[in-house]
């Protein structure tokens, strides 16, 4: 009796077929990467404002003074404002504090609520604000609530 001896190949892959798949997903990742970063201009917009609207809180409740969060829709830009009208100075902001947003974000009022948010050294504000950060179809709410001085800030 004849015996048959078959030489069976492992089933695995090869180091070609790896590298031509690793190949494609760093194609994609690439493709899909400055996409992302174009969309997300209007998060990090949104990031910037709920980090000055913290920090005019924090200021007001160290230094016991109203600090008011001013957002002008109509040119949109904004800014941190003293009790006593200067402004406080962040990052990227004009002589007057003013900050502007980027080419293609802008704001956007929510209902007939206020825009500008003036913490007191409670902590609280002394009314509800609201406003949107909007980019093409990209778009970010920000509000915040008189009582508690919570800011928010949720995609839509």
């Amino acid at each position: 009796m004849a015996s048959s001896r078959t030489l069976k190949r492992n089933a695995g892959v090869s180091l070609v077929e790896l590298v031509v798949v690793i190949a494609i997903g760093i194609i994609l990742f690439s493709l899909a990467v400055p996409a992302l970063q174009n969309d997300d201009r209007a998060g990090n917009v949104t990031r910037s404002i709920v980090s000055d609207a913290s920090r005019a809180r924090s200021y007001a409740k160290r230094t016991w003074e109203n600090v008011t969060l001013q957002v002008d829709v109509a040119n949109n830009r904004w800014r941190t404002q003293l009790q006593n009208g200067t402004a406080l100075e962040t990052y990227k902001s004009d002589v007057n504090g003013w900050i502007e947003l980027p080419p293609g974000v802008s704001f956007a009022n929510i209902g007939a609520g206020n825009t500008d948010a003036t913490f007191l050294p409670t902590g609280r504000t002394t009314s509800d604000a609201a406003f949107a950060i909007v980019q093409g179809n990209n778009q970010w709410h920000i509000e915040i609530k008189s009582l508690s001085g919570l800011i928010t800030a949720v995609p839509q």
